[in-house]
């Protein structure tokens, strides 16, 4: 049965290229949405997921802090853990989400 099993797994791309046409077809480009379609992928996606990303990001931020502070890098935990997600949710412009703009 699973020698039977394999040996019609095999076959079965052997009939795939029985209708195959020497015609190019242009495969869709999804990264070229439209302005609308961004904007709502941005406002119902990744808006909620960044404002969640900030309360996580702060939580984060305030159990790293007594570590921060004994090597003293409590800038750039602060900046990493809050200032990157707020900047992504809060001063990006809406729908302006490929590439990742520089803030």
């Amino acid at each position: 049965m699973i020698a039977a099993f394999s040996l019609g797994s095999l076959a079965i791309p052997a009939f795939a290229m029985d209708e195959y046409k020497e015609e190019f077809v242009e495969k869709p480009n999804y990264w070229s949405t439209n302005k609308a379609d961004a904007m709502l992928y941005d406002i119902v996606i990744l808006r909620p997921v960044g404002l969640a990303s900030v309360i996580v990001g702060a939580a984060a931020t305030i159990v790293a802090f007594p570590f921060s502070i004994t090597s003293n890098s409590s800038r750039e935990v602060g900046d990493a853990m809050i200032g990157e997600t707020s900047r992504f949710t809060f001063c990006r412009p809406l729908g302006e989400i490929f590439p990742p703009a520089e803030y």
